[in-house]
């Protein structure tokens, strides 16, 4: 409820400029903490905004810093790193960053 209301008062704020990529409606952003009202399921897979043009702007933004961007192992955006990492220190951060958020997603 936190991250939700956090993200609702900082959505007046600019996207990164870090992000990339495009949604790919995993419906994943829309079931934080708990499924929207207004996310509905396609017959064929996936999923859609039955308000979409409307939407509120924390939907609009999502995930607009990489410190609220809490469903990256589905997500299709993703964020450029300014610093340069090898593949080995990148899997570690990964691994750690997943277990974080299933740890919470637990409590």
């Amino acid at each position: 409820m936190v991250r939700k209301l956090k993200r609702t008062v900082t959505s007046v704020l600019p996207v990164s400029n870090r992000r990339t990529g495009k949604c790919i409606h995993c419906g994943a952003c829309c079931r934080l903490p708990y499924a929207c009202s207004f996310l509905k399921r396609k017959p064929e897979g996936g999923y859609y905004c039955s308000v979409y043009f409307f939407r509120p702007l924390n939907c609009r933004k999502y995930p607009r810093t990489e410190s609220e961007f809490i469903t990256a192992d589905t997500c299709g955006y993703r964020f450029e790193n300014t610093v340069k990492t090898n593949t080995w220190t990148m899997s570690l951060i990964l691994v750690v960053r997943s277990f974080f958020r299933k740890l919470i997603q637990f409590n």
